[in-house]
């Protein structure tokens, strides 16, 4: 029997990037959608933000559910597939100070510059990005 591809993806973890702009929209204006076991991440930005909505889809790659759209109330928003991480980082999140100790361990310097960058304290231009500085970001 084969495995639908959306299920088989549910047991492949999200790279550094990928966890970083996860937990990065978190802190930010991301939001869990959908009930425990069937746990996905909404992104949700306005529609000037374009370019960061696509910026954050290109990065997150097969865990998007589908490519940004126009939304009611002048957004642009898209969803990641339904992934168990979700759940374990829902926990983490269910009490916002409980659970600080654990997201500080888990934040690097890219999941900080996308939850400022969604809080509007700065614009992230990936493309500006030296290889360097890839790395940096991404540095325990």
């Amino acid at each position: 029997m084969v495995e639908h591809p959306r299920t088989a993806l549910q047991r492949v973890p999200p790279d550094p990037v990928q966890f970083q702009v996860i937990l990065g929209s978190l802190l930010g204006d991301g939001r869990f959608v959908g009930l425990p076991g069937q746990r996905r991440l909404r992104i949700a930005h306005r529609t000037e933000r374009r370019d960061y909505v696509f910026w954050k889809y290109e990065r997150l790659g097969m865990f998007s559910a589908g490519a940004p759209e126009d939304c009611e109330g002048g957004l642009v928003a898209f969803e990641t597939v339904i992934h168990p991480l979700f759940d374990d980082l829902a926990r983490i999140f269910a009490n916002p100070f409980a659970r600080h100790d654990v997201i500080e361990r888990l934040l690097r310097p890219l999941g900080l510059a996308v939850w400022l960058s969604d809080l509007g304290r700065l614009e992230l231009r990936a493309s500006e990005f030296l290889p360097a500085q890839r790395q940096l970001a991404l540095a325990s």
